[in-house]
């Protein structure tokens, strides 16, 4: 159970821990999603953190964990249940609210749209393809044709990416929508893209690395019937805005001159937790790819992924917990001050701090546990105080706790799991208890996150309750509200006039109460989750929501 801390006895907690009194944090104040630089005596912690993988794995104590083999189980492997919470909705009103849903991805042509706004590079260049959501962009419309531009500042797309990406690996799956599975290739192939376009050259020691962002060449993309199902409208890539020198705290931005792939191109480094956490929870999907894609371009396109995320994560195991990046010489190094790419920096607080994040990359780069017993996954000192300095921190709590749950599961390592199941349970009994003690209980969006967490667990076992059920529907309905009056879903309609669309132009922006729109779909990731839990209330209609011909109701 979560300890009841004030953030003044977590400051005694923090100076109890330390023999030196340091202390240290996650969170920005300045509002950066990334944690800042810390202090003098909290670097001295982290280089006594340092020093620590010694005496952690490679070769470390994965406890008393027993697997279940084969993997990955057919359904969820464990038993788990909560106590009823609120009225349960009835089965017709469950399908009436997915047919609502639905219906808005049919009306708005949401997976297409996906395909249409997202930027990259186009296969008739002569190179790699690949499709991404970058933010900083914006469109100009001129005689038919849309220009996205990248502006620059790029650091967090994969945030909003890897829910996208999850969401066309599982519709693929779910749907087999010839058009949905070209959008998962692309983005298999997008988050691929982040690593080796971040490849110096063909000798890199370190090939498995992975960039903020990579900026290639300009190239045109026309979204003609057979590649893309589309009517030939075309589409510009421009990445020029973005290839400027920039310095940050957080990242830098350079030229990156004879990349193997895409040759002559711009990265900004220093791959930071922030996007690392989101990325980590997706990649249980890509596991699921591996058994659930038929053969093809999208599976060898997301396997290749795959891959890439296992040398990834293996790279940060082997270089103990750290998130390695690259400088403008294209060596490899250990960000030296900063913790937004550490797994270990709070060690010195308890062994507990950031283990679900050690322990999900042991799963992706060795199928096992070598990180210690992370226990529940709830509760721990570094927990209490990051969430309490920002809110940015509780998705990388969030995520990281899904990713090692997720990757239990389908690994067979059901105690594992079914530990951290429970922990999940606790912490969201905490956020949406009626008296939350959660900082983040007062933050505008505290209830609309919540709604797309419960969505997520849900995916990896979470038995939902019916009071959390309507929750989740409350804050879909809001976004079908708000987004089915948006003008913007075609920007080659002719009835849009020319000119520059940036911002909630480009994009439909999302309320505090209202699901953001990269994660619209979400409900194909529960529905083709083998993890979902008999025992939860059911809150969508899945068989509504695996046949598109039903999606708004039947024709």
């Amino acid at each position: 159970m979560r300890s009841p801390l004030t953030p003044f006895g977590l400051v005694l907690v923090l100076l109890a821990a330390s023999c030196s009194g340091s202390s240290g944090g996650s969170g920005d104040p300045t509002g950066d999603a990334d944690g800042p630089g810390q202090d003098t005596a909290a670097a001295d912690a982290a280089d006594a953190a340092v020093d620590l993988p010694a005496d952690l794995p490679p070769g470390g104590d994965s406890g008393d964990a027993e697997v279940t083999l084969p993997y990955p189980p057919p359904a969820l492997p464990v038993e788990f249940t909560r106590p009823a919470d609120g009225e349960p909705i009835p089965a017709d009103e469950v399908t009436a609210f997915t047919e609502e849903v639905t219906g808005l991805w049919k009306e708005t042509g949401w997976f297409r749209w996906l395909l249409r706004t997202s930027t990259g590079v186009d296969a008739s260049s002569g190179q790699e393809s690949f499709l991404a959501w970058y933010n900083d962009i914006d469109a100009v419309k001129a005689d038919g044709v849309v220009t996205l531009r990248q502006q620059g500042g790029e650091h967090n797309m994969w945030i909003p990416g890897s829910k996208v990406l999850s969401q066309v690996l599982n519709g693929c799956m779910l749907t087999e929508d010839p058009w949905i599975c070209k959008a998962a290739e692309q983005y298999c192939r997008g988050l691929t893209a982040s690593v080796k376009g971040f490849i110096w050259d063909e000798a890199d020691p370190a090939p498995y690395l992975m960039a903020r962002a990579i900026f290639p060449q300009d190239s045109t993309q026309v979204m003609d019937a057979e590649t893309w199902g589309d009517d030939g409208r075309t589409k510009v890539m421009s990445f020029d805005g973005a290839k400027k020198d920039e310095v940050g705290w957080n990242a830098q931005t350079f030229a990156w001159p004879h990349n193997p792939t895409w040759g002559d191109i711009w990265i900004t480094n220093m791959r930071s937790k922030d996007d690392v956490c989101a990325i980590t929870r997706s990649t249980l999907f890509l596991h699921l790819a591996a058994d659930g894609l038929p053969p093809g371009e999208t599976r060898d396109a997301c396997m290749e992924t795959l891959d890439t995320m296992r040398g990834f994560n293996k790279d940060i195991v082997d270089s103990g917990y750290y998130i390695r990046t690259k400088d403008p010489e294209g060596q490899a190094y250990v960000i030296p001050d900063q913790d937004l790419g550490s797994y270990v920096w709070y060690l010195t607080f308890g062994e507990d701090n950031e283990c679900t994040a050690r322990l999900a990359s042991d799963f992706i780069a060795y199928q096992e546990p070598r990180t210690g017993d992370c226990g529940s996954g709830y509760g721990t000192v570094y927990e209490l105080w990051a969430v309490d300095v920002h809110y940015y921190n509780y998705p990388i709590v969030w995520n990281y706790h899904m990713a090692a749950l997720g990757h239990a599961l389908y690994f067979g390592y059901n105690d594992v799991a079914l530990a951290l199941l429970e922990g999940l349970a606790a912490r969201q009994d905490g956020n949406l208890a009626p008296n939350s003690t959660e900082p983040g209980a007062e933050h505008p969006s505290w209830s609309k996150d919540n709604a797309v967490l419960l969505v997520q667990q849900a995916a990896l076992g979470l038995p939902l309750t019916a009071k959390e059920a309507r929750l989740v529907q409350q804050h879909w309905r809001q976004a079908v509200q708000e987004y089915s009056t948006w003008p913007n879903w075609d920007l080659w309609d002719p009835a849009l006039p020319d000119g520059t669309y940036a911002g909630g132009d480009l994009r439909p922006q999302e309320t505090a109460q209202g699901i953001p729109v990269e994660a619209l779909a979400l409900f194909v990731e529960y529905c083709n989750s083998p993890f979902k839990n008999p025992a939860g209330e059911p809150f969508v209609d899945c068989a509504v929501v695996a046949d598109p011909s039903r999606w708004g109701g039947n024709p």
